[in-house]
């Protein structure tokens, strides 16, 4: 009987380690290569949006492909002190529709952009594209 369970066991350890293809797991032939790609962890944006009080706000922006999102603002102009012109925001942000992305901050404040292949366009409060003659300087722009 212990003969039995022995030749059932090799028979099934025999077939486990055989390759139905008949190309052994050794043979170069059977080994597939794949081409090394770089992963983009992250897109980054820049631009200088309007400020009501200062010359500008420059921003970067990085968007993580972990739905993160970092953003440094710098206020620029002579009437802004310099001490407090630096900030940073941290945040998550999600695609809806086709192309609208949604950025909320840690203070859980909405941000709307609009998402192109080379630029992210700002929306004003309700979702519109902002027009006027400041409505180009609410984009950021690719990296």
């Amino acid at each position: 009987m212990k003969q039995l369970y022995f030749l059932l066991l090799t028979i099934i350890l025999a077939s486990c380690n055989s390759n139905k293809n008949g190309i052994a797991s050794t043979d170069s032939s059977y080994k597939t290569v794949v081409p090394e790609t770089p992963v983009v962890n992250a897109e980054n944006y820049a631009g200088t949006l309007p400020c009501a009080d200062c010359e500008g706000i420059a921003v970067s922006l990085q968007v993580n492909r972990d739905s993160t999102f970092i953003m440094n603002s710098v206020y620029k102009g002579s009437r802004v002190d310099s001490l407090n012109n630096h900030f940073n925001e941290m945040g998550s942000w999600r695609l809806h529709e086709p192309d609208t992305l949604y950025m909320v901050d840690a203070n859980r404040h909405l941000t709307k952009y609009i998402k192109t292949d080379t630029a992210l366009i700002q929306l004003d409060g309700d979702g519109n594209r902002i027009t006027g003659p400041l409505a180009d300087m609410f984009v950021l722009h690719k990296k």
